[in-house]
């Protein structure tokens, strides 16, 4: 019964090394990532400027369109940001005026059929402050991404157009941010497109 009782608490002791061990490389791997400037994709580095740090944002059409969904969800992450959805609230105002989103050829095979596309997608956005004038008028993003069309696999070249559309709006939601980040109302004025 002793030795039995010793062999049990052989291998806790081999299950708990293990486990120390796994931790320490997770921890190990981890710190390494970090120290190199690896970031996770949607973290942050940076910060709003304190005249931001409470926001409303509004986009026309009804309910809660994607880029909506996706810009408020990215200064939710920010975590020193808070949001209204209170018109009377005497706050500055991020207005996503618009999002379009279309595609163009970009090749042809050889039997005269689409082979690629180039998606173009623009948001054209402005601030405008607590007192009602505008900070940043006329902002736009614009961005480009291409795929293949497979004439054989249309659903695939429809998922892959989608998957690359919403990548593009939360690219594009992190570089709203980026931009409010660097923003100084005292040099605040006039267009600043593309």
């Amino acid at each position: 019964m002793n030795s039995e009782s010793k062999g049990q608490r052989d291998m806790s002791k081999g299950k708990l090394a293990l486990r120390a061990a796994t931790y320490f490389s997770i921890f190990s791997f981890l710190f390494v990532l970090t120290s190199c400037g690896f970031h996770l994709r949607g973290t942050s580095s940076f910060a709003l400027p304190p005249e931001l740090s409470s926001l409303r944002v509004t986009m026309g059409g009804a309910g809660f369109p994607p880029l909506l969904v996706e810009v408020r969800n990215a200064l939710l992450a920010l975590g020193d940001v808070r949001l209204t959805d209170d018109v009377s609230a005497n706050v500055p105002v991020l207005q996503l005026l618009s999002e379009t989103s279309e595609s163009q050829v970009l090749a042809i095979d050889s039997s005269g059929r689409i082979s690629a596309y180039l998606l173009n997608y623009r948001v054209n956005y402005s601030l405008i402050g607590a007192d009602k004038k505008p900070l940043l008028q006329g902002q736009s993003i614009k961005l480009q991404r291409e795929y293949g069309f497979d004439r054989l696999n249309v659903l695939a070249s429809e998922k892959q157009s989608e998957f690359l559309q919403n990548e593009m709006r939360r690219d594009a939601a992190q570089q709203i941010l980026r931009r409010l980040a660097s923003f100084n109302s005292a040099n605040a004025v006039g267009s600043n497109a593309d």
